[in-house]
């Protein structure tokens, strides 16, 4: 059993959130004309006139940034923990389901032929899909790289899930500068099995050649979007 690298633990009221999407349409109107002084067209000049032209179907829409915004619904959630599974590069059978209120971020149990992430149920609804992919990641990593704790977790072992769950994450498209600015915006819960998130974010980044500047601008837009909701 494992947890999310911060190791926090929550407790309050689930918000409602909806999604809506939106798709549009296209029509056609056809009304072939034949000059007076024209001959009668062959049967299969009028069957190529009267056919309806082909459908034109809208693009498919993007995904919003995943970065400051909450999920849209659980199947995002599920998307997301699919794409980072991935980039693995192993063939994981996993489940996403809802853990323990109060209780920590995400845990994993099992193995990579039946493995399940418990995600805390008020998180999934608050915390950016960005933010979801590498702490999928993390949990994935327990599994793959064999970094599992048999016993008491250690800082170490758990930067080591942290390094190897961010090459997933950003493998499939997951911006981790927003990762750590966000975790620079959470409280400093240091612990003996987990050390200090914002030490192990600062080592994630120095791991990955992450300039200060560029985190700290990421802290300031977490730090802003958080003030103005």
């Amino acid at each position: 059993m494992t947890s999310h690298p911060l190791h926090f633990r929550v407790q309050c009221k689930l918000p409602v959130l909806a999604f809506v999407a939106l798709m549009s349409g296209l029509s056609w109107l056809t009304a072939p004309m034949l000059a007076a002084k024209d001959p009668v067209p062959s049967r299969q000049a009028s069957a190529k006139t009267k056919a309806s032209p082909p459908a034109v179907r809208p693009a498919p829409a993007k995904r919003p940034d995943p970065r400051y915004r909450p999920p849209a619904n659980f199947a995002e959630l599920q998307a997301v923990a699919g794409e980072v599974a991935k980039a693995t590069g192993r063939q994981i059978n996993w489940h996403l389901a809802l853990g323990e209120n109060p209780g920590p971020l995400a845990r994993v149990r099992g193995n990579l032929d039946n493995c399940t992430i418990y995600i805390h149920p008020v998180a999934a609804q608050k915390l950016p899909p960005n933010t979801w992919a590498f702490i999928f990641g993390h949990e994935f990593a327990h599994k793959v790289e064999g970094l599992q704790s048999h016993g008491k977790a250690s800082p170490a072992t758990e930067l080591k899930a942290d390094i190897a769950g961010a090459r997933y994450a950003m493998a499939s498209g997951y911006r981790l500068e927003a990762f750590l600015g966000w975790i620079l915006t959470e409280p400093d819960q240091h612990t003996d099995s987990h050390g200090s998130p914002h030490e192990r974010a600062n080592a994630i980044a120095a791991h990955f050649g992450i300039p200060q500047r560029v985190i700290q601008a990421e802290t300031r837009r977490y730090a802003k979007n958080r003030a103005t909701h």
